[in-house]
């Protein structure tokens, strides 16, 4: 079996945040300052496209502490030639096989380029299929940008203030850690907050603090890009066109299907506490009644007053007092062309879709929900891939739909 499209698997052998190509004097492609790096053209983007055996990549959110994970890659390649032998001093890629060097997946479908993964090298592992072959599995260990933000720490944020708005600090906060402005993507969000309170801590856990404080979203996307969803983006998204997909071929057929109806998200007494400030509670008695006292607490975040702080327990309150039918996950196989590859490639946190399955007894369900994370496990013939959903925290007002056209509780 050929794949419809196929993962082209580049390591680049240099340094830096950045995946653009070194930056060549002169040269018309790799000559574009503010695209290219300053570096030297040793720094090289090596193709181990054709020997790549297996890829797996995981990326999203953590269902029950609602947190974006740091996405990973796992990837084995053969090296019939030995270049991939750190020890080779005869090998072109001597002295640049080491940890945080970069990789990133693409794939092109229809003349459109899609990226998969963008990252930094953990780990490198050779093993042998049995001890008389000389070549060797070579097997790369990846995590995103999360990585880097998790290892540097930062103490007093430069410029912040009270006032300031989620995009504003998160920049603040990136440009501490001197993450390259070229690759952000950060909304501005509506959110104040009050001053950074300094203190050496985590660039990451500083900017997770900022997301949480605006209920957004925090995640490096798949081409490498550092992003922010505030509230209201989520919000939009999650009104917007949805593909929609069924297991009858009136829409686009997935291959599983995992609904679920259980108490992980439950919460009836949400507390938030800000920095300096008091703790807001929200509750709802008739949950208390029905599912007994669910508490869920947050502290330490970033709001300017103990008003907003109020105003997103409640936003969150209304999200988690009742148990829903959800859809877990959605699996597609894109081992083939069919009108599953594109939406495949093109869903990304925050886009919604549209669920149906047929249940015995002539009845069926129809759920919209969001995309939480991705799972994409691919093979030279086989290529598999499954999305996490969820409902969307607040929705914008989507007018006759049964779930998110209810005035009084979807925003216009």
């Amino acid at each position: 079996m050929t794949l419809p499209c196929t993962p082209v698997v580049k390591i680049r052998l240099g340094t830096g945040a950045s995946f653009a190509n070194v930056l060549i004097l002169g040269d018309a492609l790799n000559g574009i300052l503010g695209t290219n790096v300053l570096g030297t053209n040793t720094t090289e983007f090596v193709d181990v496209s054709s020997t790549v055996q297996r890829i797996s990549i995981r990326h999203g959110r953590d269902r029950m502490f609602e947190e974006y994970l740091p996405g990973e890659c796992f990837f084995s390649f053969l090296d019939t030639t030995g270049d991939w032998n750190p020890a080779n001093t005869l090998s072109p890629y001597y002295g640049k096989i080491r940890p945080m060097s970069q990789v990133q997946i693409t794939t092109t479908y229809n003349g459109t380029d899609y990226y998969l993964f963008s990252g930094y090298i953990t780990a490198w592992d050779w093993t042998w299929a049995d001890p008389s072959v000389d070549y060797a599995i070579v097997t790369v260990t990846c995590q995103d940008g999360f990585r880097l933000m998790s290892l540097a720490n930062v103490d007093e944020i430069t410029g912040s203030a009270n006032k300031d708005l989620p995009g504003e600090r998160i920049n603040q906060i990136l440009d501490e850690i001197d993450w390259p402005s070229s690759m952000r993507n950060i909304d501005t969000g509506t959110t104040e907050l009050q001053k950074d309170p300094d203190g050496i801590r985590p660039a990451l856990a500083t900017i997770q603090n900022v997301e949480q404080s605006d209920l957004g979203a925090f995640f490096v996307a798949h081409n490498g890009v550092a992003t922010y969803y505030s509230r209201a983006t989520l919000s939009a998204k999650a009104a917007g066109t949805a593909y929609e997909f069924d297991d009858i071929g009136v829409g686009i057929q997935y291959q599983d299907i995992d609904i679920n109806l259980d108490e992980t998200e439950l919460a009836n007494e949400v507390t938030l506490t800000r920095v300096s400030g008091s703790p807001q509670t929200a509750s709802d008695a008739t949950s208390i009644g029905t599912y007994f006292l669910r508490s869920y607490a947050r502290s330490e975040l970033m709001m300017e007053t103990n008003a907003i702080a109020l105003n997103k327990a409640q936003q969150i309150l209304a999200y988690r007092k009742d148990a829903r039918l959800r859809v877990d996950s959605i699996t597609l196989d894109l081992s083939s062309d069919t009108n599953r590859v594109e939406p495949g490639l093109l869903l990304e946190i925050g886009e919604p879709i549209v669920v149906r399955k047929e249940i015995a007894g002539g009845t069926h369900l129809d759920l919209r929900v969001t995309i939480q994370g991705h799972q994409h496990d691919i093979t030279p013939d086989r290529w598999i891939a499954t999305y996490s959903t969820a409902y969307p925290l607040s929705t914008a007002f989507i007018l006759g739909s049964s779930e998110f056209g209810v005035l009084g509780t979807n925003t216009l």
